[in-house]
């Protein structure tokens, strides 16, 4: 019997690639796209070095795929706000081409990643494009009946995380300085979570009992942000000196 397949849109980027390797533990076939693929193994995996929006190389990852996930997009929130037309280009028409694409190959669930910000009034266009692409997918499904899971990351951390990506940050500055400059007042709350236990939980939701439904894949230790970084201090042996930045919406 030959194996499942499964199309990983943005498949080196740092959530997909995890969810690649967890793939290749399980034995799916795995296809991925994106337009950086230099961290992959090509042996093992189908490879398409593409943008989402071309529709060719789209089309050919996903066809003769059981499920597909899609991290691909634009998620530094910083990069979304000073490119509104990219963001949207990118995290709506990109969506919408990957799960039309998932339709005609007759794919059986369609997993997308979203973000806990749509459950928030901040976030800028990252959070609106979300929304939208989510809004879209719900359609999809009523007329169409194509399954989906919408993937609403929080926070994540961990190996291969992007230089934007806050805790990477945020452990860099209090290595290289002891000092760390943090957007807010502190008493923000935060649920981390690792990269792998996010992967993981992805993976799980291809299951049948996950159907066109949306879930939370955060951490279950809720902290405040100040004593996460004092926390970072005690385990690099640094005193954190803590520049607070007014917040600015």
């Amino acid at each position: 019997m030959s194996k499942e397949t499964v199309a990983v849109l943005g498949g080196s980027g740092f959530i997909g690639r995890h969810v690649v390797e967890k793939l290749d533990e399980i034995g799916f076939s795995v296809k991925i796209l994106d337009k950086k693929v230099d961290n992959l193994q090509k042996e093992k995996h189908s490879i398409f070095e593409a943008d989402i929006l071309d529709k060719d190389a789209l089309n050919e990852c996903i066809k003769d795929s059981k499920f597909v996930f899609n991290f691909a997009g634009i998620a530094d929130i910083k990069e979304a706000s000073n490119n509104p037309l990219k963001t949207i280009e990118k995290n709506i028409m990109g969506s919408t081409m990957a799960i039309e694409a998932a339709l005609n190959a007759k794919v059986k669930k369609y997993l997308y990643a979203s973000t806990m910000y749509v459950y928030s009034d901040r976030g800028g266009f990252y959070r609106t494009t979300k929304q939208a692409s989510e809004d879209i997918i719900c359609s999809y499904n009523e007329k169409y009946g194509i399954e989906y899971v919408m993937l609403r990351y929080g926070t994540i951390y961990g190996p291969g995380a992007q230089k934007w990506n806050s805790m990477r940050k945020y452990i860099q500055q209090i290595l290289e300085t002891g000092k760390v400059d943090y957007i807010g007042n502190g008493e923000e709350i935060r649920e981390y979570i690792h990269v792998d236990d996010a992967a993981q939980l992805s993976i799980d939701a291809l299951d049948e009992n996950y159907t066109n439904c949306r879930l939370n894949i955060t951490g279950s230790q809720v902290l405040k942000s100040v004593d996460m970084l004092h926390m970072i201090g005690e385990i690099v042996g640094k005193k954190v000196e803590i520049n607070f930045i007014k917040n600015d919406p």
